[in-house]
C-alpha cells in the first residue's frame, strides 16, 4: 500500500516536472546545493523519528562518494521519488497499522507535498521546506526534543547500558547517576551529588514514569529506569509519527483521543489541547483495542446491558446463590431472547452455567448503574463506549488497568458538553437529576460525528508538552 501511495504521489511530481520540460533539480551543477540540502535532510531522518534507509539509501551513498550515473534524468527522478517520499513521512509518519479496528479509513492528505517541493526547488526555498511541513504543535516539538537528547547521549564515546541494582538513593549509586545522566534528569555523571538534589530528581523520574513523586527508589521505579534507551527510542519515535500522523484530522476539528497505557483522553482542536481527562482503560486479561469510529450518540442515564462473558463468569455464581437478594440489590433486569422482561423466580437458575444462559442481563439507569449517567457510544465489533462511573476512587490510581474493555472517563460531562455545545445545558441539567426522567434512556445525537480513537503508546505528551513514559500494560513494545 506505501509503494502504490508513494507512486501516486511520485507520478504527481513527475507530471510538474514533465511541465518544466523534464527539467532536472539534483544532478545539474547549478543544483549542488538542493542535492547537498537534500542529502543532510536524509541524514537528519533518525532525529526525526524515521528511518534513513528508506530514502534511495544506496544511492545517495553512491554519489556522495564521488558515483558519476549513466542515466542522470533517471537518477535525478529516482532522487525526486525519494524526496516525495521523505517529505510525505516527515508530515503524515510512515504508513503502518495502528489499531484493529479503523472506522474511519483516515488517510491524512492535507498537504500537497509534491507541490510544496515543486515550488521549493523552484524559488530557492528548499532549506526551509522541512520547517514548512513538519507539524507545529508543542507536543510534537517536546518529543522530537526528546529524541534528539536520547540520540546525543547514546552516541557519546562514555556511554555504557546502565543497570541499577540497589535502592540506594545516594551518590553512591553510580548506576542510578548514570541513568538519570543518560535519561536527561541530570546534565552529567556528577558522582559528588548532594542526597538532596538526587533524590529530586528522582522525583522528577517518577513524575516522568507515573509513580508516587516521594524521591524513594522502590523495584517499581528501578524497574522503569532499566528500560534500555534504545526501546525509550523506539517509543518515543513510534509516538512521534503518531502524532505526525493525527496532524491533519485535528487540524480543523475537534479529535478525541484515548491512549491506552496512559490512561488519558485528550481532545485536540488544531495544536490545543482543549480538555484531558484520566480514564480506565481494560486491564491486561481484557485489554481495550485500538479502533478508530465517530462518536454518533450520547446517551444520558443509559441502560448496562452486561457482556455474556460477564454475566455467567462474574454475576451468575452471586445470583444463584440469591436471585431476588441479588438481583434487586444490583438493579438488574433479566431478558429473554425477544427482550421481554422476566420474573427471575421463574428461571431454574441452577441448571444455567456458561455453556447454557440463554438470557441478558441489563442494569436499569441509576446514579449506581456501571455506565454511571452518560455514555458515549460509537461503533466498533469490541462493544467498547466511553462512559461514567460511580466508581470514582479508581481515578485516583496512577496505574488506571480494571476495565473490561470498555473506557471509564472521569470528566464524562464536562467531554459530552464539549462535543455538543448546543445541548451543554441540557446534558447540564441532566446530570444534576437523580432518577431518568420517565425512567427511560435520554438519547441526544450527535451530528456529525466526533472522530475517536484508541491508541497504544507507551510514550506520550501531555497538554503541556512534557513528555512522559507509561507501563507496557499490553507488553506491544518488547
Amino acid at each position: 500500500m506505501r509503494k502504490i501511495c508513494y507512486l501516486i504521489i511520485c507520478m504527481m511530481m513527475h507530471a510538474a516536472i514533465g511541465r518544466a520540460a523534464e527539467k532536472m533539480f539534483w544532478l545539474p551543477a547549478g543544483c549542488t546545493h538542493n542535492r547537498q540540502q537534500l542529502f543532510t535532510y536524509f541524514s537528519q531522518a533518525p532525529l526525526l523519528g524515521l528511518d534513513q534507509r528508506d530514502y534511495a539509501y544506496a544511492l545517495v551513498q553512491q554519489l556522495g562518494s564521488g558515483y558519476v550515473p549513466t542515466d542522470s534524468l533517471k537518477t535525478d527522478k529516482a532522487l525526486s521519488e525519494a524526496a516525495v517520499a521523505f517529505f510525505t513521512d516527515v508530515a503524515y509518519g510512515p504508513v503502518t497499522t495502528r489499531m484493529g479496528y479503523d472506522g474511519l479509513k483516515y488517510v491524512p492528505d492535507c498537504l500537497d507535498i509534491p507541490g510544496l517541493l515543486y515550488s521549493a526547488l523552484s524559488n530557492n526555498s528548499f532549506s526551509q521546506l522541512l520547517e514548512k511541513v513538519e507539524p507545529s504543535a508543542p507536543q510534537y516539538n517536546a518529543l522530537k526534543s526528546k529524541i534528539a537528547l536520547y540520540t546525543d547521549r547514546l552516541q557519546r564515546k562514555d556511554y555504557h547500558p546502565v543497570k541499577i541494582i540497589a535502592e540506594i538513593a545516594d551518590s553512591s549509586n553510580h548506576p542510578l547517576i548514570d541513568k538519570l545522566y543518560q535519561l536527561g534528569f541530570l546534565d552529567t555523571s556528577d558522582y559528588t551529588i548532594h542526597e538532596d538534589t538526587l533524590r529530586i530528581k528522582i522525583r522528577s523520574a517518577q513524575y516522568t514514569f507515573e509513580f508516587l513523586e516521594d524521591g524513594a527508589l522502590r523495584p517499581g521505579v528501578i524497574e522503569e529506569l532499566n528500560v534500555s534507551l534504545e526501546k525509550r527510542l523506539l517509543e518515543l519515535k513510534h509516538a512521534l509519527n503518531t502524532f505526525r500522523w493525527l496532524n491533519c484530522l485535528r487540524k480543523y476539528q475537534s479529535v478525541v483521543i484515548v491512549d491506552i497505557p496512559a490512561a488519558e483522553l485528550f481532545v485536540y482542536l488544531g495544536d490545543s489541547t482543549i480538555l484531558n481527562s484520566r480514564v480506565i482503560v481494560g486491564k491486561a486479561k481484557t485489554p481495550s483495542s485500538p479502533l478508530s469510529s465517530k462518536i454518533d450518540e450520547i446517551i444520558m442515564f443509559p441502560y448496562w446491558t452486561v457482556p455474556h462473558n460477564i454475566a455467567v463468569k462474574e454475576l451468575l455464581p452471586g445470583i444463584k446463590g440469591a436471585p431476588s437478594l441479588y438481583l434487586e440489590a444490583g438493579n438488574y433486569q433479566v431478558l429473554d431472547k425477544s427482550g421481554r422482561i422476566l420474573d427471575p423466580l421463574s428461571i431454574n437458575w441452577a441448571a444455567l452455567n456458561k455453556h447454557n444462559f440463554p438470557y441478558t442481563l441489563r442494569q436499569m439507569n441509576g446514579c449506581d448503574n456501571s455506565l454511571g449517567i452518560i455514555k458515549l457510544n460509537f461503533f466498533n465489533p469490541y462493544s467498547t463506549y466511553l462512559h461514567d462511573t460511580p466508581a470514582r476512587s479508581y481515578f485516583m490510581f496512577n496505574s488506571r488497568y480494571f476495565s473490561h474493555g470498555c473506557i471509564r472517563v472521569e470528566d464524562a460531562i464536562p467531554l459530552a458538553k464539549l462535543l455538543l455545545p448546543a445541548e451543554s445545558a441540557r446534558i447540564d441539567s441532566l446530570s444534576k437529576l437523580k432518577d431518568a426522567p420517565a425512567g427511560k434512556p435520554v438519547i441526544i445525537p450527535v451530528k456529525p460525528g466526533i472522530p475517536v480513537m484508541v491508541l497504544y503508546e507507551v510514550a506520550w505528551p501531555e497538554a503541556n508538552g512534557t513528555v512522559r513514559f507509561f507501563e507496557d500494560v499490553y507488553d506491544k513494545f518488547k
